[in-house]
């Protein structure tokens, strides 16, 4: 193999795409529009400021008695959940088939001895149905449970002064029993707002001036730019098509060119081109959307370089497989997006169901993405993210080899 015929290749590429000024939108100016509106979006900005965000419940009061009106009360003076009523003697069949079509995202089911076993001092539950493909579920079943949590204190801690009474004045009259209750309900409010004990978090190993930002682009800004890195280098796979076709290259050098030369040149120039995108992103990531990208620069190198490895070489082997090069950018288009929606870089994988985490790990860009949120997120040096940077140099090998062996002459 010689090497000064696969640098003659590959910065004659190099120079041909950087002097292409649709390119360098595509390469420069695109990734930080979608960093920009993808940051914005993750992290709830905009006009509301501090207002807090209501998910609507629907709910089945089929209680019989006071206390459901009274849980349906506490639900809405959390300020955090719009209660849809649901009206009628079959109201909790209607509640679950609204969620089980998915008309609804989340019901709450009152049964109809609700008043009645709470005064016999019986446990009761509630029914709480939700749609597993909606995040409102997560959200208002939590609400819920904080407030059914302070009821269970005021009505454990009003059943503790009662027997207590019991033990030491004996049995209260009804009057003097409601006004215990009354009692300690208030207290336990009270309590409930000002708690005895609270935990306090404090950032340690960076000063105060490099508190992480806002979590909106600690996701968008590596997402992207792992995103750009994929479609722009898989889209130039229909240049190594066109100089399979014409031989354009190889007729500028003046011995033949082996076919391992003509893809190691492309995988060389794609994978400098890849590169310098990549860290002008993480550079424009970190002055303007203040993005933390870890304490460790040289694991970001290295996720960095094992991933544009992995899409250099799949860049190749598309282009060595294909015979037209606008079959290659439909099919490098299509896998771009397919990959980027399936690797996590349009929402975490972390909130999706557990077959589809692992169809995101049978292709590089899961493994990227990990890697980068060990890396931003979960403050993981180097040793956290090897095992992903061995598997994306895995991918980038198979790759490479497979493109060797496909890639002919027209």
């Amino acid at each position: 193999m010689h090497v000064r015929r696969i640098y003659s290749i590959a910065a004659l590429n190099v120079r041909v795409l950087l002097s292409d000024r649709t390119a360098l939108l595509w390469l420069l100016a695109m990734p930080i529009v979608f960093t920009f509106v993808s940051g914005v979006a993750f992290s709830g900005g905009g006009g509301g400021g501090d207002a807090p965000v209501r998910y609507a419940l629907t709910v089945a009061n089929m209680d019989e008695g006071s206390r459901g009106g009274e849980l349906l009360d506490a639900i809405l003076r959390s300020d955090e959940i719009d209660l849809l009523m649901l009206e009628g003697p079959a109201a909790d069949e209607e509640a679950q088939l609204l969620v089980e079509d998915g008309d609804r995202s989340a019901a709450l089911v009152i049964p109809r001895d609700y008043s009645e076993r709470l005064a016999a001092r019986e446990s009761v539950t509630l029914t709480f149905h939700r749609n597993p493909e909606r995040m409102n579920p997560l959200v208002t079943r939590r609400a819920v449970e904080r407030v059914v949590t302070k009821l269970n204190a005021d009505e454990l801690a009003g059943r503790a002064v009662v027997s207590a009474h019991e033990a030491i004045r004996g049995a209260p009259s009804a009057e003097e029993e409601l006004e215990l209750t009354r009692a300690i309900r208030a207290f336990v409010s009270a309590e409930f707002a000002g708690p005895s004990t609270t935990v306090a978090v404090e950032r340690l190993g960076r000063p105060a001036q490099s508190e992480a930002p806002d979590m909106g682009f600690q996701h968008s800004s590596p997402a992207m730019a792992l995103m750009f890195v994929l479609l722009n280098g898989l889209m130039l796979s229909s240049m190594l098509v066109t100089e399979k076709r014409e031989k354009t290259l190889a007729r500028l050098l003046i011995a033949p060119v082996r076919r391992s030369e003509i893809v190691a040149a492309n995988l060389a120039w794609r994978f400098i081109v890849g590169t310098l995108q990549l860290w002008f992103l993480i550079g424009f990531g970190a002055l303007v959307f203040r993005v933390d990208w870890g304490d460790s620069m040289l694991a970001l190198a290295l996720v960095g370089a094992a991933y544009v490895a992995a899409v250099a070489g799949l860049s190749v082997l598309i282009g060595s497989l294909s015979g037209n090069p606008r079959r290659a950018e439909t099919l490098s288009l299509v896998l771009s997006l397919a990959m980027c929606a399936l690797g996590g870089l349009w929402w975490p994988l972390e909130i999706t169901p557990e077959a589809y985490q692992t169809v995101g790990h049978l292709i590089p860009t899961g493994w990227a993405m990990d890697a980068m949120n060990n890396l931003l997120s979960r403050g993981y040096a180097l040793s956290g993210v090897i095992p992903q940077v061995l598997v994306l140099l895995g991918f980038a090998l198979g790759f490479s080899i497979a493109a060797v062996a496909a890639f002919r002459y027209e």
